[in-house]
């Protein structure tokens, strides 16, 4: 407990740092190898408004964690000041919205709204709601990944970027993400009363557990559905080493994920799936919790991330001692998180060993102590990087644990 309590402190003493830091100016700021998320040209970072953002709200996110363990409304009233940015995204520009809206909306609206009570912050959750749910493909059950729903590019998207699957490729497309960002819909649907909000979330979950989680309990990044009548096409992969491997952090999503999503429904069939892919994530991870990014990575093969090969990693992977760098710490933190919301509705006491194991080995092992570091977390991806997703859930999860605090999904 000694480690996870350092590293808590540790993490509400880089939230306020972060937020002088970053200033008025939010952005996505990537994930880095050096965990110096800030340096270089500001306007190099994609502001909310673009539609490829989808981490930016980590740091909000962060800033909601501190004020619940200081009680200092500083932090919250850093995080107001973005509100109008927020609501001109949803409100003035909605097709510059995707999947990942719920990254965005619950850390920001649904955070300050849990902490303040603030009317004006349950509208906003509501209209992302809105829009995350107009992703929803009837004919196939799913909300789809990426891109605007019209198709089309947004004339400030960089020629090459333009080129991404994340724009080329997303008809018909499910990712195994989006059960992270089914909360939004849930919180939605309970906060209004509206069944729509829900229905769409049960949906997605449904098909999600129909094609992605396999036999084995390992699970897929993504599926293809024929974009006009909705039947399945098959396995694709965008993230994981391949159509057939095990993505750590893809584990990581559905865990939490199922586990959110009884809570919501009581379904008995989403706690399950989350008891049993949090135990394959376990049992695949080694003693202490730490998983490689993609379980099926085969020995001598070197990091890739999102499937592209990053020449600039140049470790032997032959060698065991360099078998670290290949780690996704960040998988290990969403993991945690996720066994904490299942031990809440099932005595899993095996699970809740295996997280207090994860969560020591990250707060001994990996959290980055230097005060000039702003990232918290490394060795993340499997390519050694900082991330502010990774940070973030670290933090909730050691708030969960140690305050016993309810998450803001």
């Amino acid at each position: 407990m000694d480690w996870m309590h350092k590293a808590l402190n540790c993490a509400v003493e880089k939230a306020a740092r972060n937020q002088e830091q970053i200033g008025s100016d939010l952005r996505e700021f990537t994930g880095c190898l050096d965990g110096q998320y800030f340096e270089g040209d500001r306007d190099s970072f994609l502001p909310l408004s673009h539609i490829f953002n989808w981490t930016q709200s980590f740091f909000t996110g962060e800033s909601y964690w501190a004020y619940q363990i200081t009680k200092d409304e500083a932090y919250l009233k850093w995080m107001y000041q973005f509100y109008q940015e927020y609501y001109d995204k949803v409100f003035q520009t909605p097709l510059e919205t995707m999947h990942d809206t719920g990254f965005l909306y619950t850390p920001y609206a649904v955070a300050l709204y849990e902490a303040t009570g603030d009317p004006k912050m349950k509208e906003l959750g509501v209209k992302a709601a809105d829009e995350l749910a107009k992703r929803f493909e009837p004919n196939g059950g799913y909300i789809r990944a990426w891109g605007r729903m019209d198709g089309e590019t947004p004339s400030y998207v960089d020629p090459e970027l333009a080129k991404d699957h994340f724009f080329t490729e997303s008809r018909g497309l499910a990712i195994i993400d989006c059960m992270m960002n089914l909360a939004l819909l849930f919180w939605a649907g309970r906060e209004t009363g509206h069944p729509y909000y829900t229905r769409i979330a049960q949906a997605h979950a449904d098909t999600t557990l129909r094609y992605f989680v396999r036999e084995d309990d390992s699970v897929c990044h993504a599926y293809r559905f024929n974009e006009e009548t909705g039947e399945p096409v098959g396995v694709e992969n965008y993230c994981g080493f391949s159509k057939e491997s095990h993505w750590a952090r893809g584990t990581a999503w559905a865990v939490y994920g199922y586990a959110i999503a009884y809570d919501y429904t009581k379904k008995e069939e989403y706690l399950d799936t989350a008891v049993r892919l949090a135990r394959k994530f376990v049992e695949l991870s080694g003693k202490d919790g730490v998983p490689i990014w993609d379980f099926r990575l085969p020995a001598d093969t070197p990091a890739i991330y999102c499937g592209k090969k990053r020449e600039q990693y140049d470790w032997d992977i032959t060698k065991p001692e360099n078998t670290r760098f290949n780690l996704d710490t960040s998988a290990a933190a969403i993991v945690a998180c996720g066994i904490l919301e299942i031990v809440k509705h099932r005595e899993e006491p095996d699970l809740k060993t295996a997280a207090d194991t994860m969560l020591t080995s990250l707060c001994e092992k990996y959290v980055d102590y230097d005060p000039d570091v702003p990232g918290l977390l490394s060795r993340q991806n499997g390519n050694m990087t900082y991330t502010s997703f990774g940070d973030y859930f670290l933090m909730e999860a050691l708030s969960m644990r140690l305050h016993g605090f309810k998450r803001i999904w």
